[in-house]
């Protein structure tokens, strides 16, 4: 636990993100060697104002800004009633990397590649960036995730 807290500039244990970081990178990398295939990786790091900030940039959050659909109840939800200037650029943003990803299999960004780990940042100003999660990445290398038992 003190190396996934450490690996954390918030000094939050890293370990609460490994069901959604831990398969994304082995997503990521099993579609970058099958069949020449090619992944784009995106981190949202808009936080929600939603319980006063304490969300964060939370599971969801993307549906409304991808779909464009703000002044629904779980945008509203998530985003308030008044989307910030910041939620909006960030909606525009990701309905255009979908658009352009649909239309010509690239979304506007580098690919994730072993080599490189490009991670598209979106947050007030987007920018490409080496992979944010770079050292939870180290210490879970190796640990595949177990499935839940479900029954």
């Amino acid at each position: 636990m003190g190396a996934l807290r450490r690996s954390d500039p918030r000094g939050e244990p890293t370990c609460l993100n490994c069901p959604a970081y831990v398969p994304r990178r082995a997503w990521s990398r099993a579609a970058g060697t099958a069949a020449g295939g090619t992944s784009y990786l995106f981190e949202l790091r808009l936080s929600s104002p939603a319980m006063g900030g304490a969300l964060g940039a939370c599971h969801s959050l993307d549906v409304p800004l991808a779909f464009g659909t703000l002044d629904s109840p779980t945008g509203k939800g998530l985003l308030g009633d008044r989307p910030t200037p910041e939620a909006l650029a960030v909606s525009r943003e990701l309905q255009q990397a979908w658009i352009r990803f649909v239309t010509t299999g690239a979304p506007g960004w580098a690919a994730h590649r072993p080599d490189e780990r490009l991670t598209r940042a979106l947050e007030g100003e987007p920018k490409t960036v080496p992979y944010p999660e770079e050292a939870s990445r180290r210490i879970w290398e190796g640990h595949a995730p177990a499935p839940f038992d479900l029954v």
